[in-house]
C-alpha cells in the first residue's frame, strides 16, 4: 500500500499541472494574452435559424471590425462561433467544448431559451460569464441561481407588460391566448397570465401549439367562439405566421398581438397578406429609418444597421441587435481591464449603467442581469407588406 502513495501524489501533481496548463489558455504565451477568446453559441440552423443567424452575422461583422481597428488594446479578438442546430443537446455539447477545450473567457448566445437555459447550467458550473441573445425570464431569475449569466434582449415579462399597456390604450381587456408548447412560449404565458390582473385584463381563452404544428384553426376558433377582443400569440415562427394566416382564412376580425420573436421579415414573408394589421413589442433596429435623431439610440443603431446591411445585404432585424450587443458587452468588460471569467462578470454587474447598446440602455446590477424595462419596447404594426413604427 506504501509503494502506491508516491504514484498518488504524482498523479495529482499530473494534474495540478495539466489544470494550470489550461487556464493559462491557448491564447498565451508566458502568462501573457495573445487573444482574447470568447465562444458564440447560435441557431445557425433549424428551426430558431431566423434568429440565429443575423446574431452569427453580427458577431463575424464586429470581430473583424475590430481587429480591423488593432484589436482591444492591440490584442486581437478571437470569437469562436458555434451552431447550437436549434438543438439543446447540440447547445450543451458545444458549451462543454468552449469552456473546457478552447478555454474561452467568456459564452454568448444561445438564440433560443431552450438552448440558453441548457448553457445557462455549464456556465454556472464552470464559473463563466454568459451573456444570452434568448428572451425567456427565467434565463437570469431567480437571481440567485443567474449569479454568472447576464442577457441582452427584454424580458417576456417587458414584453408582456408593453402589449397590456398598449391593450389598455386600445380599451380592449379580453384577450385569447394561444402559446408554443416549447420554452419561450411557456414562459411568455406565465408572464401573460401573472400580470393579467395588474392592467385589468381576462384571459377568456387559453390554447397551445406545438412549434412545426402546420394548422391552428382549432384553436383559432376556440378563442373567437370564447368572445375574445384580440388574440396574443407568442411563439417564433413558423407558429405566429400560421396561426395568422388561419385566423385570415377563417375570416376571423379579431386583432392578433405577437411577441418580440417575430419581429423580422420572415414572419411577414411566411404569413402574407395575414400580416397586415399585425401588432408587436420590438426594439428600434426593425425600423431604423424612422428613429427621430435626438434619441439616445439612434447613432449606435443607424451605425450598426448601414454596415451590417453594406456587409450582408439584408437587415438585421432585433436579432442581429441581440448578437451585437452581446459582444460589445463582453468587449466593453475588456477594454476595461476585465480580462479573465471572474472579472467579466464582475465588471457587467457593477459598471454597466447607462450603456448604450442596440437594444434598449442597459443598468445591470446584482439583482437584475437584464437590466431593461418596458420603455425599452416600442410597438410596431405590419402595414403595406412592413413593419412600421407606432407613434
Amino acid at each position: 500500500m506504501f509503494k502506491k502513495i508516491p504514484m498518488l501524489i504524482l498523479a495529482a501533481m499530473i494534474s495540478l499541472v495539466l489544470a494550470a496548463c489550461s487556464d493559462a489558455d491557448a491564447g498565451s504565451e508566458n502568462g501573457e494574452l495573445t487573444e482574447y477568446k470568447i465562444g458564440a453559441i447560435y441557431s445557425k440552423t433549424g428551426p430558431n435559424s431566423p434568429l440565429g443567424e443575423p446574431e452569427w452575422n453580427a458577431a463575424k461583422l464586429l470581430e473583424e471590425k475590430i481587429n480591423a481597428d488593432g484589436g482591444i488594446d492591440g490584442i486581437p479578438l478571437k470569437i469562436i462561433l458555434a451552431d447550437d442546430e436549434s438543438s439543446q443537446e447540440k447547445a450543451t455539447q458545444e458549451a462543454n467544448r468552449l469552456v473546457n477545450d478552447e478555454n474561452v473567457l467568456a459564452l454568448i448566445g444561445s438564440s433560443g431559451s431552450g438552448e440558453s437555459l441548457a448553457i445557462k447550467g455549464i456556465a454556472t458550473q464552470q464559473k463563466v460569464t454568459m451573456i444570452s441573445a434568448a428572451a425567456s425570464t427565467h434565463i437570469v431569475e431567480p437571481v440567485e441561481d443567474a449569479e454568472w449569466v447576464f442577457k441582452t434582449p427584454q424580458s417576456d415579462r417587458q414584453a408582456v407588460e408593453r402589449i397590456y399597456m398598449y391593450l389598455n390604450e386600445q380599451g380592449i381587456n379580453k384577450i385569447g391566448t394561444i402559446s408554443d408548447s416549447n420554452a419561450f412560449g411557456s414562459s411568455g404565458l406565465e408572464q401573460l397570465e401573472a400580470l393579467a390582473d395588474e392592467y385589468d385584463i381576462k384571459i377568456v381563452a387559453k390554447e397551445s401549439y406545438n412549434t412545426q404544428d402546420p394548422d391552428m384553426s382549432t384553436q383559432v376558433t376556440k378563442i373567437n367562439s370564447a368572445k375574445a377582443e384580440a388574440i396574443v400569440v407568442w411563439g417564433t415562427n413558423p407558429g405566429p405566421a400560421v396561426i395568422a394566416k388561419n385566423a385570415h382564412d377563417l375570416g376571423i376580425k379579431l386583432p392578433v398581438f405577437g411577441s418580440h420573436g417575430i419581429a423580422n421579415q420572415n414572419f411577414i414573408s411566411l404569413a402574407g397578406e395575414a400580416a397586415e394589421g399585425v401588432v408587436i413589442p420590438t426594439g428600434k433596429l426593425l425600423f431604423p429609418d424612422q428613429i427621430p435623431e435626438d434619441d439616445i439610440q439612434y447613432s449606435v443603431v443607424s451605425e450598426f444597421y448601414k454596415e451590417y446591411t453594406e456587409k450582408y445585404d439584408s437587415e438585421p432585424t432585433n436579432f442581429g441587435s441581440y448578437g451585437y450587443d452581446n459582444v460589445m458587452l463582453a468587449v466593453e468588460a475588456l477594454k476595461n481591464g476585465a480580462t479573465d471569467r471572474e472579472a467579466i462578470r464582475d465588471y457587467l454587474e457593477e459598471n454597466i449603467k447607462d450603456w448604450i447598446g442596440t437594444t434598449g440602455v442597459y443598468n445591470y446590477t446584482a439583482d437584475d442581469h437584464n437590466g431593461l424595462g418596458p420603455e425599452s419596447f416600442v410597438m410596431a404594426t405590419v402595414k403595406d407588406g412592413k413593419w412600421t413604427y407606432i407613434e
